[in-house]
């Protein structure tokens, strides 16, 4: 299997503290671990993709 981890040249340097229920995150871990990523790296990536998305939202909004 491969080694789950962030990609490369990615650099963070800021940290994230959330609170959730313990069973969704063990849940959510063993799920991204069956997809070789871990929660870290998938958090990221649904960051990312609500900021796009309402970045062109709040663009259309705009005109």
């Amino acid at each position: 299997m491969k080694k789950a981890g962030r990609p490369k040249g990615k650099n963070k340097n800021a940290r994230l503290n959330i609170m959730i229920e313990e069973k969704i995150k063990s849940e959510y871990k063993k799920i991204a671990q069956k997809n070789g990523t871990n929660i870290s790296v998938k958090t990221c990536e649904l960051i990312v993709k609500y900021i796009n998305e309402n970045k062109e939202a709040q663009n259309n909004e705009r005109y």
